[in-house]
């Protein structure tokens, strides 16, 4: 723990180096809940499906999906972004050949940028109940449970990403295939029923699907967890998967390398 508050100190000191960055992230929130309000004033009235339900008040389904959005798309590139970056400054060298194991190095690359989503996703939440009127029903531990097992799920995904920044440097499969996908299948902006029976099949293989799922059954529905036990299961079984087979291969990727002596080219 006393490495990952090195690194989050580190980077924390550097975040605030750029003050005038942080308040801009602030009001970059609050104007795009603006936008999505008056957007969703379109619907005020309107007739929805009972199929759709969640739906009826589109501002109160976007929030949870932004807040994932933040979530994920942060799981997935942060740590590959800090191999980068590290990979550029010319200290990926000098940080692994520190005593500190591949878990400690995974997770302290990351801290600071969940530290940063943790509290934008935050201000989702509370803008919209601030100054729109959005109202959340359900249990906001058991929302959060769906945020950090999405958010580890993703991280895992994050992992396998770092490891072909680790040995291509470029070219990475898996962010571009799940920072486009997520935001169209995953149902961050409408529902996946929308899609057709043929492309909602692509949105069942994907984490965020079930993680935003659980999250607005939770807030919008207020259902317990009895009653999202389905998608906290899928969550969970991604998660017993990818979380071993991605900490493998990045190891793997760090080995080779090691060996061609490549950790200080980008």
């Amino acid at each position: 723990m006393r490495r990952v508050r090195a690194f989050v100190v580190r980077d924390f000191q550097l975040a605030l180096s750029y003050r005038m960055q942080f308040l801009i992230r602030i009001m970059e929130v609050l104007l795009i809940l603006t936008t999505l309000f008056f957007i969703s004033r379109i619907f005020a009235g309107g007739t929805v499906s009972a199929d759709f339900a969640q739906w009826r008040n589109p501002l109160a389904a976007w929030i949870p999906g932004l807040a994932m959005m933040s979530y994920f798309m942060t799981g997935f590139s942060s740590l590959a972004n800090a191999i980068r970056a590290e990979q550029s400054q010319g200290t990926l060298e000098s940080v692994l050949m520190t005593p500190i194991n591949l878990p400690t190095l995974v997770v302290s690359s990351s801290a600071w940028d969940f530290v940063q989503v943790t509290f934008v996703s935050l201000l989702y939440l509370l803008f919209g109940w601030m100054f729109f009127g959005v109202s959340y029903k359900g249990s906001f531990w058991l929302a959060s449970l769906f945020i950090i097992l999405t958010t580890l799920v993703l991280a895992s995904l994050g992992i396998l990403s770092a490891s072909f920044a680790m040995v291509f440097k470029r070219g990475d499969p898996f962010g571009i295939f799940l920072g486009v996908g997520s935001a169209l299948f995953s149902g961050v902006f409408f529902p996946t029923e929308l899609l057709g029976a043929g492309m909602s099949n692509i949105s069942r293989i994907l984490p965020p699907t079930y993680g935003l799922k659980g999250l607005r059954d939770v807030l919008i529905d207020g259902q317990t967890f009895t009653q999202v036990r389905e998608p906290l299961a899928v969550l969970c079984l991604f998660l017993v998967v990818l979380l071993p087979f991605s900490l493998w291969v990045f190891g793997h990727a760090v080995a080779r390398a090691k060996r061609e002596g490549s950790l200080i080219q980008y």
